[in-house]
Order: C-alpha cells, then structure tokens, then sequence
C-alpha cells in the first residue's frame, strides 16, 4: 500500500561522454544508440507520470458519511470508479466498487474532470482508496482519507487561506505547512491557481492541483486533506460583477452543493461553514443576502460554530480608494458591510474569514460597524497563502484593526472542548499572531 512518491532513477555518468571528441564515430553512434535504448523507457515512464491523474477531495453532502473523489486526467477511456475500503478493515476484506460520472474540463476538449461520491460512509473513519481500477493492483495508487466526527470532539483543526499561488514554491511551502498541522479539512477563500477564467492560464490549475495532492496530505495519518472551495476574481474571466460561465474552469473543477458558487457545509450539529460569492459570479445583494439571511437564522441556537468565508473583504488592509487610507470604504466593501455584515451581528456567527488583500490581518469585534468588545465579531485573514505581499497600514492607522502583518500565512483553527483558537503560520511555521 503506498502513497504517491517521487520516484528517482540513476543513469550511469559515462551516457554523459558520448559526444567528446576523442571518441571515434562508431564509438560516439554505439553509446549514442545505447543510451537511446537505456533511455528511452524512462522517458516515456516520465512522460506518463506528468500526466498521472490529479487527484482531489470535496463534498457536496454531510462531511460524516460521505465523501467525493475527484481527479483530472486525459484519459478518454478511464472509467469513473473508485474502489475503496476501511483502513482497519481486516486482511482480505471486500472493497466496494462506487461509480461516478465525467465531464470534459471545461473547453478542454482533450482533458477529463472526475466525480465519485462515496456515500454510507462511518464517520470519524479512516478509508483507503484507488481509482479508475473495478479491482485491487499490485503497484497502484492508493490514497486515504478520514471522515468527520458525528459529534464535536474535543479537539478539532481546520486550516483557512486564500490567495494561494503566484508561483509553485511558495504555494508548495505552505501547503506543507498546512500538512504538518493535521487538520480534518482546509477552507479556500478564493483565488486559488490565478488562472483568471482563461484557456491560455489553464495550466496554472494543473500546478496548483499537483501541488495539493503530492503536498496536502495529513502527517499524521497520511490522509488527503478535503477542501471546501469559495470563489474568487482570479478564478473569473473579468474579476467581478460577472456570472458562472466566466469562470467555467472553476465550476468544472468543483461540484458545489445547489450547483453554485455560495452554499452551507454543515458538519454534525456542531459546525457550519456558510461559503459565500463576493460579488464574482453572483451578486452581494438580492438573492444571496435573501439566501444568507435565511441559513443563518436557520442555525442560529443550534448550531454552536458557523463560519462564514468569502473572497473580497469588509474590513481590507491593503486596498483603499483613490481618496482614502480606509480599505473599508471601498465601494464592493461598503456593499459587504451594508448587506451582509448585519447578518452576521443579528445572528452571532463565531467569526469571519476573509482573503484578496495580499496581507494578514485581525481585526478588533465589530458590531454595527463599530468596536464592541463584548458582543462582536472578528474577522480574520486577507488571504496571503502563497503570493506576494502587500504593505499594510501602521498600528492605530485603521480604527478596526488590531493586528496586521504583510506576511505569507494559513490560519490554523483549532477547537478545544468547543472553544476556538486562532493561530497564523508562516510557511517555516513562525506564529505570527494568536487570538482565543
């Protein structure tokens, strides 16, 4: 049973020699040809495993009992099977065969997205996998996961970020940041490949998906690390104010519960994650407030954390008008704060995780668009996975900061017998900031 793993091959140094001079040229064409013969499998075996599936896990329903296995390939004739079982099951046990569907990745006619839910999952579980295979195989891929708890355990971690890769190292870093911390699932507030909707940027989704699948796996348990995707502007051909088929790539990659780019993900009766489209490919206003309004109060009393996440912010850093230093009076800002901000102080929602501005920041607890410490809100992040930096403003600069670093980082959340802890990481693991 393995996970995926680099593979290196050794190729003896005198290959290397076949062009000196000294060589007579029947020598030079022997090694020449040689080398060829040598070679030759090993190049087609790179070649095959640059185009290996890439493999990623969603869900659509209840995180305890099911999970969806995604992946990307060019293979026309690959089937939509996943062959799966307990890790715990004992030796020679049955798999089960779960079938899915696939549709073409968007206008790549030549490339393939894959969807398999497995459903009658037991929770806090942990799950072995394979895919495309109706049978075990020696030397095949296998992964793993772990479902989620029924019932809020005592200690529970998530990792939240946005604005993930302007290059592969940097993303790859953090990634692996994310891993060390074991969490049961990442929370992605948009821009996510910087792909921007557009088929000559495409490749930047293989990128970033390469890099979750060989980085994001759990230390602990060797497990794929689920992701619950919001939108962003880099995911849109034109940013803002436009509708789903401008970000066709993003909706191919990901099947969204109600088929849309802002939903609920609930987790037992004790977490919700309320993912919402800041104005990218649905509007702030209308039927998203309408929609908003109503899961709120649906959970509020019920539901002990809920988690609203979404791209562009309320409460920015690093990005004002023309006019002012107060990223907050951003008209697309001023929008937030005026249809949705008063939905999150009606219904007390935990905090706020909020990305785009290239930074990191705290604010103080707002409440009314006002400080109030005992009754209001946090909201944390600007999204600053793996992307250049931007400057921030200077303590006491901004009435609703209270901490703001331009620095790279996740935000690891961590519940200890229900009470939540917030903690941003730089890449190499250097805390930048702390709140409970």
């Amino acid at each position: 049973m393995t996970r995926g793993r680099s593979v290196l091959f050794f190729v003896p140094d005198f290959f290397a020699v076949v062009s000196l001079e000294p060589l007579k040229f029947g020598r030079r064409l022997f090694f020449l040809m040689l080398s060829v013969l040598v070679l030759a499998p090993f190049k087609a075996l790179a070649k095959r495993l640059a185009k290996r599936p890439l493999v990623y896990l969603t869900w659509m329903r209840d995180p305890t009992t099911t999970m969806m296995v995604n992946w990307l390939d060019a293979d026309s004739h690959s089937p939509d099977y996943v062959l799966y079982r307990r890790l715990a099951a004992p030796r020679g046990s049955r798999w089960t065969l779960a079938r899915g569907s696939r549709h073409t990745f968007a206008d790549q006619k030549k490339r393939f997205v894959h969807h398999v839910e497995l459903q009658s999952l037991q929770p806090n579980t942990e799950y072995v996998f394979t895919i495309r295979s109706q049978g075990p195989t020696r030397g095949g891929q296998y992964f793993r996961f772990r479902t989620m708890p029924k019932t809020l355990p005592k200690h529970l971690r998530f990792v939240t970020g946005g604005d993930m890769m302007h290059d592969r190292k940097r993303v790859d870093a953090m990634n692996k940041r994310a891993a060390e911390l074991n969490p049961w699932f990442a929370l992605l507030g948009g821009d996510l490949a910087y792909a921007n909707g557009n088929s000559n940027e495409v490749g930047k989704w293989d990128d970033w998906l390469e890099s979750w699948m060989l980085n994001c796996i759990r230390r602990g348990d060797g497990g794929l690390i689920p992701m619950v995707v919001a939108i962003g502007n880099h995911e849109v051909a034109g940013g803002t104010g436009k509708v789903p088929k401008d970000a066709k790539y993003f909706y191919s990659l990901f099947p969204l519960p109600a088929k849309r780019s802002f939903y609920a993900m609930d987790i037992g009766d004790y977490l919700s994650l309320i993912v919402l489209d800041s104005d990218h490919t649905e509007r702030v206003e209308g039927e998203q407030e309408a929609w908003l309004d109503k899961a709120l109060s649906e959970r509020a009393g019920k539901v002990p954390l809920v988690y609203p996440c979404y791209h562009k912010p309320a409460y920015g850093t690093a990005k004002p008008p023309a006019d002012s230093n107060d990223s907050s009076k951003d008209p697309l800002a001023q929008k937030i704060i005026k249809h949705w901000c008063p939905l999150f102080d009606k219904y007390q929602v935990t905090a706020v995780f909020e990305n785009d501005h290239h930074t990191y920041k705290r604010t103080h607890p707002l409440l009314n668009n006002q400080i109030d410490r005992k009754r209001g809100i946090v909201y944390l992040g600007d999204g600053c996975w793996g992307v250049d930096t931007r400057a921030v403003p200077k303590p006491g600069e901004l009435w609703y900061l209270a901490k703001a670093e331009s620095k790279r980082h996740l935000i690891s959340v961590t519940i200890r017998d229900g009470k939540p802890e917030y903690v941003a990481y730089e890449a190499d693991g250097k805390v930048i900031d702390q709140h409970s």
